[in-house]
C-alpha cells in the first residue's frame, strides 16, 4: 500500500493509507470493469495525479459501510 505523507503532519494514521486501482480491486474483490463503473458513477472519492488514480482506504471503508443491508 502507498502512504500519503503530509508535509505538516509527520504522524502516520490509518486515514493516510492510499490504494492504487489494483490494490482497491484486490481489497474489494472486484474486476476492472466494475471499478470503472463505480468511478464513472462517482460512488466514492478518489485522487487523480496526472494518470495515476489513488483511493483513500478510509473513504472506501465508509462507502462499504453505507452499502450494508439490514443494518442494526
Amino acid at each position: 500500500m502507498i502512504r500519503f505523507f503530509s508535509m505538516i503532519d509527520k504522524h502516520k494514521t490509518i486515514h493516510d493509507v492510499l490504494l492504487t486501482r489494483k490494490e482497491l480491486m484486490d481489497y474489494l474483490k472486484i474486476k476492472q470493469g466494475t471499478l470503472r463503473k463505480l468511478m464513472l458513477r462517482n460512488e466514492f472519492p478518489y485522487f487523480k495525479l496526472e494518470r495515476r488514480v489513488l483511493f483513500r482506504k478510509d473513504d472506501i471503508d465508509k462507502w462499504l459501510e453505507s452499502k450494508q443491508v439490514n443494518k442494526k
